[in-house]
């Protein structure tokens, strides 16, 4: 049995953006700025400078902040990579 691809970086690259790298090589990127436009929870994802603040959780399976209270927001990072595929793939059709 093979095990699932883990998440090894997250650096941010721009305004919400992260460039996130997997265990198997692969590299693609994600957008937060809809997540942080909701706000309630996710309104201290607003300051670029906490944004910065990811870090990679539970043995590379989701990316995590820290809010106000203390209180982890986690994101899984199977489904991160789902969405960076997903953006890969419209990227290449728009050239």
């Amino acid at each position: 049995m093979t095990d699932w691809p883990r998440l090894v970086s997250a650096v941010p690259i721009g305004e919400y953006r992260l460039r996130l790298s997997y265990s198997d090589g692969f590299v693609g990127e994600v957008d937060f700025a809809d997540t942080v436009a909701k706000g309630g929870i996710f309104a201290f994802m607003k300051d670029p400078d906490r944004f910065k603040t990811v870090q990679i959780a539970h043995n590379g399976s989701a990316l995590l902040w820290v809010d106000d209270a203390g209180d982890d927001i986690d994101f899984c990072a199977d489904a991160q990579r789902m969405r960076a595929e997903a953006h890969a793939v419209k990227h290449m059709a728009a050239e």
